[in-house]
């Protein structure tokens, strides 16, 4: 299985060079906060994160479909 770019740990989009000096925006993560997504997450909660909103997107045409 291949990974997608923002759930590779290995990518450039989730190296240092993101990391903006704060920590995680999740509640008591103490990861550094900085991905090519997202400069509030550490790359374990953008991950998360961005699997979360794509599952909603998913929920929400799958259901268009059931009602079209």
């Amino acid at each position: 299985m291949t990974l997608k770019a923002f759930e590779n740990p290995k990518h450039i989009g989730n190296s240092r060079k993101y990391h903006t000096g704060k920590l995680c925006a999740f509640p008591g993560c103490e990861e550094p906060a900085g991905t090519a997504w997202s400069p509030f997450w550490c790359f374990k909660h953008n991950v998360d994160r961005i699997k979360r909103i794509s599952k909603q997107f998913e929920d929400i045409l799958n259901e268009k479909k059931l009602t079209s």
